[in-house]
């Protein structure tokens, strides 16, 4: 393990309020998320193999590689560990899986199963965006009345996006810090170093839980069944990223 620690803070740094809010988001996520490994996509990789206890043997071993997480650590080393961890322990099931299903099979099973997970992990969340930004669930408006309130609606995500960003990431416990700006009525964020990548602290980047567990995933939760469409542009083998989100579109093409 090679894992850079001041590259997510010293200091300070380590019990801000990003720290504390990177923190609990991870717990929460992990919550939500965080048994698809050992519940699912373990039992699946021991159905498939020839040897379950190997698999068990090879699971044990990189668990083992979990730091522990002390009651006196900062928030910003609880969440590394804990998100380290857990995108370590991703990437380890997926090449195992890999290992047993043709591409497009692996890519389809791995990626519902997560996808579904999210969705579940975020509830009647999705519901709610929903009705936040699309005008026709509202009642019957004019075109020009409609055109107008979308356009309102824009300025103002744009205006609590760029407060966000300026004081809380909410993004950061996944990728880290981004940069972020408006273009032609969609946000674009520039991630310069994912902490996907990071975390897990073994000084490569991550890229079967980059593609198919946050970029596929994610795509297929949100891309075509919610107004907010997302869509994730990393550049492996580099360990940045663009995400781009549009509102109220439903898809990016």
């Amino acid at each position: 393990m090679s894992t850079n620690t001041e590259e997510f803070g010293s200091g300070w740094e380590k019990w801000n309020p990003q720290a504390w809010v990177d923190f609990v988001t991870i717990k929460l996520m992990m919550a939500k998320v965080g048994d698809v490994i050992p519940k699912t996509y373990m039992p699946i990789l021991r159905l498939v193999s020839e040897d379950a206890g190997k698999v068990d043997e090879g699971y044990h071993q990189v668990v083992s590689l979990r730091d522990p997480v002390r009651f006196l650590d900062s928030p910003r080393d609880k969440w590394r560990k804990i998100y380290g961890s857990y995108v370590r322990e991703l990437e380890w099931v997926y090449g195992e899986l890999r290992q047993h299903f043709l591409q497009e099979e692996y890519e389809e099973l791995v990626v519902d199963i997560m996808a579904r997970t999210i969705r579940g992990a975020m509830g009647s969340l999705l519901p709610s965006v929903e009705k936040m930004t699309r005008p026709e669930n509202d009642a019957p408006i004019q075109p020009a009345t409609a055109a107008t309130r979308k356009s309102r609606r824009g300025k103002l995500v744009e205006k609590v996006a760029a407060r966000l960003m300026n004081h809380l990431n909410p993004v950061s416990a996944i990728v880290g810090p981004v940069e972020m700006k408006m273009n032609r009525g969609q946000m674009e964020l520039y991630i310069p170093r994912c902490w996907m990548h990071t975390a897990p602290g073994d000084g490569r980047t991550q890229d079967r839980a980059c593609l198919e567990g946050c970029k596929a995933a994610c795509e297929a939760v949100f891309n075509g069944n919610t107004p907010v469409a997302m869509l994730f542009e990393p550049d492996l083998p580099e360990y940045s990223c663009t995400l781009t989100v549009r509102m109220g579109e439903g898809i990016i093409n």
